[in-house]
């Protein structure tokens, strides 16, 4: 058994794995009338395969979130070439710090800080460091991420957070957005416009059937979503939060909603003049971080 740390508030409870990139492993809210309501699909807490990680709980996007096209990057006019990801061939895919242990710098009933220390790598040859501050309370998950360019050049950079909720398929998603990115069969967005009729999520309606990836720009850091047997989350994120990334499976086993700060290939696409992209170029020294809170509006007995 991976070394867990346990968080609890009241009837609420989480569970955290540092090993497993800084994971949240398991997530019960207490409802408004007291009831508790399980948020997040489990991951497998005795789990850990950096390549193929398993699909549950909650973890941290850093240094960037979703894919680098072709593994590379332009930093002030040099390319820069990433370790692609191999089920992501040929790009990168989430970044690399929930692939490495994280340290935990504090910890009480109610409360943890997890740090990382991150060496420049062939999957990310910049140095930073990542620090995770949470905090449960009876209704919500309160979580802010920072990453910290700790080396001597600039570094591109992003924060966001990749969770697994629980998911029936008829369950309602509302958020308000400005664009909707268009995207390549492997996951890359390309341009963005104006949001269609049929992808505006405001007022909350169900998605449509079968697997889907969307991503969306101008999120005004709110959304609502149902979670099995009557429960409605909702997620509240910093204006650095400018983006979201809404994945089902083809299985519909759990529903992804990132708050990310940047959208897929940012890096790229800004590089070549595209606007909106929400991506980030820290200096040595910098920090980009942002907070956000997962709280559970109601819910019924499980």
């Amino acid at each position: 058994m991976r070394d867990i740390v346990h968080l609890n508030a009241g009837a609420a409870s989480a569970r955290l794995v540092p090993a497993a990139g800084g994971r949240v492993s398991a997530l019960h809210l207490a409802a408004p009338d007291g009831r508790l309501v399980e948020v997040l699909h489990p991951y497998p807490e005795d789990f850990i395969d950096p390549v193929r990680w398993g699909k549950g709980g909650l973890y941290p996007l850093l240094p960037y979130s979703n894919r680098i096209a072709q593994a590379r990057v332009r930093v002030q006019g040099e390319e820069v070439r990433l370790e692609p990801h191999p089920d992501a061939l040929p790009h990168t895919l989430h970044g690399t710090a929930h692939l490495q242990p994280w340290t935990v710098e504090h910890h009480d009933a109610a409360s943890a800080v997890l740090v990382l220390d991150a060496a420049p790598s062939p999957a990310w040859p910049w140095h930073y460091t990542g620090r995770l501050d949470i905090t449960l309370t009876q209704q919500a998950l309160h979580m802010r991420i920072a990453i910290r360019n700790a080396g001597m050049r600039v570094m591109p950079a992003g924060i966001g957070l990749h969770p697994y909720f629980k998911h029936a398929p008829a369950a309602q998603l509302g958020y308000r957005a400005t664009t909707w990115w268009l995207s390549t069969a492997d996951f890359l967005a390309t341009s963005g416009r104006a949001l269609a009729a049929d992808e505006i999520y405001q007022p909350p309606r169900a998605l449509p059937a079968g697997g889907l990836t969307h991503y969306v720009g101008g999120w005004d850091g709110q959304a609502d979503v149902d979670l099995p047997r009557g429960a409605r989350l909702r997620i509240q994120a910093d204006p650095v939060f400018q983006h979201l990334v809404v994945h089902r499976p083809d299985t519909a086993a759990y529903l992804c909603i990132e708050p990310v700060s940047h959208v897929a290939d940012g890096f790229n696409l800004a590089a070549r003049g595209v606007a909106g992209t929400g991506t980030h170029w820290l200096a040595p020294g910098e920090t980009l971080a942002g907070a956000m809170q997962f709280v559970l509006l109601n819910g019924e007995n499980p």
